[in-house]
């Protein structure tokens, strides 16, 4: 059978224009079709373009009008007759007053906080996210939290906001299960990324739990389940804790770890070990007390009896922890002795 060369070279024309069709010209024209459709919203990717539509709308909302820096310098004065005209861009005399304090027309706070992240946590911020971060402190009025001589003071405002950013990232690094900032923060304080998150996580739904009737086994979870929750029941969360904390983070950003002292130790206590598969699984258990294969078994018996007068069932009673927690540390306690015991059978 002769095939003709015409034929095969239309076929083979059809072929890529069917591909180039499918991979260039279908999608554009699906978005097309969505963009017309009643709700469309596409998700704005100029991070420029978006902080500067969030700060309109946001003004918009609370009859502020457009955003113009010259009605809040503190050292220019609008034309007179320019004001007449555009009197419906004017802001209120608080607002002229939180963006002369804050300085975020200058972009002082913004640097300072992206310095102080560097410098003690390791970690580079871009300007643009604590932008986006400072026009919903602007819109939720997080300064009203701040007694007046915090408002007054350009360190303690600094502390405040610095502390409230850290706090924003921290939460939706928990709710995204992608940990960074709250990384190296863990790094810092000696303790594992599990324990800070579940401690932040423990901190804010026990804020929530009498209003929404949380149970113990929901807000002791030894699990990240803050993605779980509705947006706003996770920002009402955040808003207590900034409400509740906002004076003392102004003397220190520290102070919030420090106010997070007693769910560290919950969430201490509730951190896994490596799980034993068996009585000759000798590998696990090394981990699960911390020691290695090369230390003498009177060695281990001391790291041993260290835990033990820590974490020892009679301790852990006399604490009166919440029930949950109480017996997700003898349980854990019940590993560290098995581990102890398998370890003493394959040393003999």
């Amino acid at each position: 059978m002769v095939i003709n060369k015409d034929i095969i070279s239309r076929v083979i024309f059809g072929f890529v224009f069917a591909i180039i069709f499918a991979r260039v010209l279908l999608p554009v024209f699906i978005k097309y079709l969505k963009s017309k459709m009643p709700g469309y919203y596409e998700q704005e990717k100029d991070i420029d373009v978006l902080i500067k539509r969030q700060k309109e709308r946001f003004r918009s909302q609370y009859g502020l009008g457009a955003f113009d820096p010259k009605y809040y310098s503190s050292t220019s004065t609008p034309d007179s007759q320019e004001v007449a005209n555009d009197t419906k861009t004017l802001p209120t005399n608080e607002m002229k007053e939180i963006y002369q304090e804050s300085q975020w027309g200058g972009g002082v706070i913004v640097k300072e906080i992206q310095l102080e992240i560097t410098k003690n946590y390791s970690y580079t911020v871009a300007e643009s996210k604590i932008q986006t971060f400072i026009s919903i402190v602007e819109k939720k009025n997080y300064l009203n939290y701040l007694n007046d001589s915090n408002r007054k003071s350009k360190t303690s405002l600094k502390n405040y906001l610095l502390t409230l950013f850290i706090l924003f990232n921290l939460c939706d690094e928990i709710r995204e299960k992608k940990f960074y900032l709250l990384s190296n923060i863990a790094r810092k304080l000696n303790i594992t990324d599990y324990e800070l998150a579940i401690a932040l996580q423990m901190k804010m739904l026990l804020l929530i739990a009498p209003k929404k009737n949380l149970k113990e086994d929901r807000i002791y979870a030894d699990n990240y389940v803050l993605n779980q929750y509705a947006e706003d029941t996770f920002n009402e969360s955040r808003e207590l804790i900034a409400r509740k904390e906002a004076n003392l983070w102004a003397k220190s950003p520290s102070m919030l770890f420090e106010e997070l002292s007693l769910t560290l130790n919950f969430a201490s206590i509730m951190s896994p070990v490596p799980k034993i598969l068996n009585r000759k699984d000798i590998e696990n258990a090394y981990l699960v007390l911390g020691v290695s294969k090369d230390q003498s078994l009177e060695e281990i018996k001391k790291v041993y009896k260290k835990i033990a007068l820590q974490k020892h069932p009679d301790k852990i009673v006399s604490q009166k922890l919440p029930k949950i927690i109480e017996r997700k540390a003898i349980d854990k306690f019940n590993k560290i002795q098995e581990a102890l015991e398998i370890i003493v059978e394959n040393k003999k």
